[in-house]
């Protein structure tokens, strides 16, 4: 988040939805507190304001003619923009943050520009706001509010809305709930989109189509950006677009043995795991790890019959979770616990990443045998678990390689200020600790960590309100000269510019990689890589950056609008292929399958919970996607039951629905996208198909088989050339495994 530009750093303490939970008194304390504090800044003579740069006052004047998305880097003042919009085209506006964090910061920002009337804060439990000329708000608590019916959160009472970070609305998040309703409503709000980059996406065809994507959802008609040079000429201080990231990957950088990157899937992850070690096909850490985990289980089974192992969860985190909960029964629970942990950080790294594993385990003296409860061990256990901490390296290329660059960057920068990213919040603890340990660095770096504190770390390792806020105030202090965090200070929290940034783990988008490098404003800053996928390098994202650029420069709204029935169409096959997760849901299982269900289709699942009576929780569940919506309503004695309920009711309403138009799908079945659904198709069964190829009359005949553990169908196809032969052939497939899979849902087909 920025607002005027790099001269101005807010000062707000974070007060995260993400992580901090106030009592209801205290909430209402800190709004009027806040709102008291925004009135006096709103008052400030316009002499104190500062003027806007050229390239600001001419995005202004575009985002007032047009639904304008702003496209400038970190610190470029893109929230000035917005707010002088605002200001000219008129009140009331509303004005859409992602986290809490930015629902104060992004307020006192707007409350700096001269003409800004009065603010309203809103998000979570706070009290609804009744009077406002601006409204800040995340978009869940928005979302709520409006389906309460509260009158000045209808759509039609806003003359402008902004979507702060509006790259967000092209994936399964609340902005993409509201893009839809905003555009259901028939309301024309003047839309304005903040963001330093457009798209997730990599790879030329799919950036194009996600932008594309993103500028129908809101009905964008312009992107306006600003090159290096007039940047420069406005006062910004950034490394701007030209700036090529410090890429220092350690020695031991491939790793052969791991998952390959092309395996990848993490719906699979924990299969993909446990069938290795099956197989034994995993690394040899990975089988040695297992070995130990199953010594102590088996161990802790003697002791209390009643353990069951967690591993066949697929949830990881419910691994130590289950021990945590039992850790009172024994001490041996607890230190199993930290072993699941371990596991966990290994399997969510598809084994590569076993030195974190270790670290952690010795940041939380599992290496240390002599302090466990004899009595609760066998001698071969604790033979094993000594001879496996022995056997194992006290030392690791990757984190050598960071300590390097660490004494690097501190010889070079008199005075030091980084930032650490990693992608696990568990990781921030682990290298606070590591570095701890380290000889020279504990000596001149006086780290401190911050993630989002919604879910803990680990079951007992977890940060709150007091350690967050006392972690950014060291930060911005200078009392602390080292800041290791989630992607949650990429965007969300308002914290210094470093002089040094550090991605300790792959990045996986040019997101991270733009908002990251803006993080690194103070001159002769340093942005370096640690690590790097070998399918998106850091020279590929930032192509994938100035692609955006590209795009943005020639976007012309008449050629560049999306087609909305080329997406339907896509929608359509989405939800066909996913139509095996309709079969065979209970009340149980149904709000897992329901999540499973929007997160193959794409589709935007939100919950909104009403107090019909004192001891009744009234939950309205909505499904909506491109082609379609439905809700479903539940009571239960709960939230927890309510929507349980609701969602068994909304698994029937999309299964019902799915009855209706069986048999249109079936019948339509689109030749050239076939090949696609059917690999869909295959990845929600988790199936497979085979091809075979022949000569037909100068022509290639195509045949594919499709087997599952229940079903084995065949399709063929004639046509030209192979890719012709195999699109007919899927297609025919297709038509016989949905007929197939309609008669085994009961359907009339």
């Amino acid at each position: 988040m920025e607002s005027g530009g790099d001269s101005h750093t807010s000062t707000t303490n974070i007060s995260d939805d993400t992580a901090i939970v106030d009592n209801n008194q205290q909430q209402q304390g800190q709004v009027k507190a806040l709102m008291s504090s925004l009135s006096a800044a709103a008052a400030a003579s316009d002499a104190d304001a500062v003027p806007l740069r050229e390239y600001q006052e001419r995005m202004v004047k575009t985002a007032i003619k047009a639904n304008t998305i702003i496209l400038l880097p970190t610190g470029a003042g893109k929230t000035y923009i917005a707010a002088d919009a605002i200001i000219r085209i008129g009140f009331p506006a509303l004005f859409l943050v992602p986290t809490i964090p930015l629902v104060a910061q992004q307020a006192e920002a707007l409350s700096q520009r001269p003409g800004m009337k009065s603010i309203g804060v809103y998000h979570g439990d706070k009290q609804i706001p009744t009077n406002f000329h601006t409204l800040v708000s995340t978009p869940k608590a928005f979302e709520t509010a409006q389906a309460r019916g509260i009158p000045n959160f209808a759509f039609s009472n806003f003359k402008t809305i902004v979507f702060d970070e509006v790259h967000h609305v092209i994936k399964e998040h609340p902005y993409r709930s509201i893009a839809l309703q905003l555009k259901r409503s028939g309301h024309t709000p003047r839309i304005i989109g903040l963001t330093a980059s457009l798209t997730y996406s990599v790879g030329k065809e799919r950036v194009q189509k996600n932008i594309k994507k993103l500028c129908n959802e809101l009905s964008m008609e312009v992107i306006e950006h600003a090159s290096d040079e007039e940047l420069r000429k406005g006062g910004y201080l950034g490394p701007g677009r030209s700036a090529a990231a410090e890429v220092r990957l350690p020695t031991r950088s491939d790793r052969p043995d791991v998952v390959p990157q092309k395996d990848r899937q993490p719906h699979l992850m924990h299969a993909s795991f446990f069938n290795r070690i099956r197989r034994g096909t995993a690394t040899a850490f990975s089988l040695e790890f297992m070995s130990i985990i199953k010594e102590l289980e088996a161990a802790l089974q003697e002791q209390d019959p009643k353990f069951q192992s967690p591993l066949e969860n697929i949830s990881l985190k419910s691994w130590g979770e289950y021990c945590n909960k039992r850790k009172h029964l024994s001490e041996l629970y607890q230190y199993l616990e930290h072993w699941y942990e371990a596991l966990r950080i290994l399997v969510i790294s598809w084994e590569e990443h076993e030195d974190a594993a270790l670290v952690f385990l010795r940041m939380i003296d599992c290496c240390n045998t002599s302090s466990m409860e004899i009595n609760c061990w066998t001698h071969s256990v604790l033979t094993s678990v000594n001879e496996f901490f022995v056997s194992q390296p006290t030392s690791s290329d990757r984190f050598d390689n960071m300590y390097a660059v660490l004494i690097e960057k501190l010889e070079s920068h008199e005075c030091f200020r980084g930032i650490i990213f990693v992608k696990q919040r568990v990781i921030t603890h682990v290298l606070q600790y590591a570095i701890a340990q380290h000889k020279v660095l504990s000596q001149k770096l006086n780290p401190c960590i911050l993630y989002a504190v919604k879910s803990p770390a680990t079951c007992t390792l977890r940060l709150n309100k007091t350690s967050c806020e006392e972690s950014l105030q060291a930060f911005r202090s200078g009392k602390a000269n080292l800041l290791i965090t989630t992607n949650v200070a990429e965007e969300g929290i308002d914290i210094p510019a470093a002089n040094c940034v550090i991605y300790f783990d792959a990045m996986n988008h040019a997101v991270s990689y733009v908002q990251g490098r803006g993080r690194a404003r103070q001159a002769e800053s340093s942005f370096v890589i640690l690590q790097e996928r070998n399918d998106r390098p850091a020279t590929l994202l930032a192509h994938e950056e100035k692609e955006q650029h590209d795009i943005a420069s020639s976007f012309i709204p008449s050629n560049d609008v999306v087609n909305t029935d080329a997406l339907a169409v896509g929608q359509e096959a989405r939800e066909r292929n996913a139509q095996p997760l309709l079969q065979n849901f209970t009340k149980n299982n149904s709000l897992q399958k329901l999540q499973e269900y929007c997160q193959k289709t794409k589709a935007i699942l939100t919950d909104t919970f009403v107090e019909k009576s004192l001891d009744k929780k009234h939950c309205v569940l909505t499904y909506q996607s491109q082609t379609t919506q439905l809700s479903a309503e539940g009571i239960g004695q709960n939230k927890k039951a309510a929507k349980r309920l609701a969602s068994f009711e909304l698994m029937k309403a999309l299964n019902d629905k799915r009855k209706q138009s069986a048999s249109t799908t079936t019948a339509g079945v689109a030749t050239q996208t076939s090949v696609k659904d059917l690999n869909e198709y295959c990845q929600s069964t988790r199936a497979t198909y085979n091809e075979s190829f022949k000569e037909n009359n100068n022509k290639k005949e195509c045949v594919l088989e499709y087997e599952s553990a229940t079903i084995k169908l065949t399709g063929s196809g004639i046509g030209r050339n192979k890719k012709d032969a195999k699109r007919i052939a899927a297609a025919a497939l297709l038509k016989k495994l949905l007929t197939s899979q309609s008669e085994q849902m009961g359907m009339d087909v």
